[in-house]
């Protein structure tokens, strides 16, 4: 008895030890708090500024054509390349006149013919008038051969018609240049074989200017009344210049969705604009008025939807946690969006809003790009270029 106590006191404390690591190992760590997570806000500014949009345009000429013969036939002379200036009235290629000047012989010939013919009835019409006034011939004989002088007469008409046309054909196996311009494209090499009308090469008229830009589809309601700026040129700065919406296609374009604006130049900029080379690399801006009062322009990434209603996530006073702020969206495009509902000096989250939940605790940063608070232009801006 007196080994069994003792062996009972000893195994005491290591069975206490054990329990108390069983114990320990059951029960779970609290988890460590979460880290405030970083994100990028924009600063809600007072006031109505607009929307702006940098666009990449080009530089060419007001009036373009596409020059082809008004007759088919071989490629004999491409008398000029593309960027020559050439004058009115300048020849710029040539066909083959073999064919077109037997044409014209062949019609000659059948003047000839038709001409012989006319004499001839004309002759015979004059002596039965003579004869029928004599009364050696009848009226109904004078009649007859007066139908016959007017329809050799007809003949002959219709072969110098004939002749002309021919001879208006052999012209138009060269094809001269209807203005003073700039040959921007061709179409055609020595010894190829075009069709009547086939355009065989570009000119631009020389003269005015204007800036040709794709425009996309959710800034074409509102271009009209956006005023237009030209900013750059062939990548050189240049003094704003104001522009003028001239022509806008009403057909989108298969490959890009987009719509084709031209824009000109007012009276004080036009002599600038139209010393620009042809094909120039253009930068223009379009800029639009507020659509309401106290809206404001947000990067598209801002808008978040909770319960189908739109909104973004705004920071509480204290500036480490989120508040869902629902907006009503005035305008939208690919990379901005004009909202109302915010108020002067609120904190928006500006990108990856929609990874974001109420509860959350977060820590704000500001954009590199950013000097101090961001305004409703600059952010535009910064979407757009």
């Amino acid at each position: 008895m007196t080994a069994i106590s003792r062996h009972a006191r000893t195994s005491a404390p290591v069975l206490t030890a054990l329990v108390l690591a069983t114990l320990t190992a059951c029960s779970k760590a609290p988890p460590p708090a979460l880290a405030p997570k970083p994100v990028f806000v924009s600063v809600v500014q007072p006031g109505d500024a607009g929307l702006a949009r940098q666009f990449t345009g080009t530089v060419r000429a007001r009036v373009e054509t596409d020059l082809g013969f008004r007759a088919g036939g071989k490629v004999v002379e491409r008398l000029v390349d593309v960027g020559d200036t050439v004058r009115a009235g300048q020849p710029l290629a040539r066909l083959d006149p073999a064919d077109y000047e037997l044409a014209v012989r062949a019609a000659a010939d059948q003047v000839q013919a038709a001409s012989v013919d006319a004499e001839q009835a004309a002759s015979d019409e004059a002596r039965f008038r003579r004869l029928a006034a004599e009364g050696s011939v009848g009226a109904a004989d004078h009649e007859r051969q007066k139908a016959r002088a007017d329809a050799a007469a007809a003949r002959l008409s219709q072969a110098r018609q004939q002749w002309q046309l021919a001879r208006n054909r052999e012209v138009y196996t060269t094809l001269v240049a209807p203005y003073e311009g700039v040959v921007t494209q061709l179409r055609v090499e020595r010894g190829q074989v075009v069709a009547e009308g086939q355009p065989v090469l570009a000119l631009a008229r020389q003269g005015e200017r204007e800036v040709v830009a794709d425009i996309p589809e959710a800034w074409v309601a509102p271009l009209r009344r956006a005023s237009a700026e030209l900013w750059a040129a062939s990548g050189t700065a240049v003094s704003p210049m104001a522009l003028q919406l001239r022509e806008l296609s009403p057909l989108a374009s298969a490959a890009g969705r987009t719509f084709r604006a031209r824009f000109s130049a007012g009276p004080a900029a036009k002599r600038t604009l139209d010393a620009l080379p042809l094909g120039s690399t253009a930068e223009l801006r379009l800029s639009l008025p507020g659509s309401a009062p106290g809206s404001v322009a947000l990067p598209v990434t801002a808008l978040v939807k909770a319960s189908g209603e739109p909104g973004v996530w705004v920071l509480n006073a204290a500036g480490t946690g989120l508040v869902f702020q629902p907006v009503r969206v005035q305008s939208v495009d690919d990379a901005t969006l004009r909202v109302t509902g915010l108020s002067a000096g609120q904190r928006v989250v500006s990108v990856g809003a929609q990874k974001l939940d109420a509860q959350l605790q977060v820590r704000p940063l500001t954009r590199t790009a950013d000097s101090g608070p961001v305004s409703a232009v600059a952010t535009a801006a910064r979407s757009g270029s």
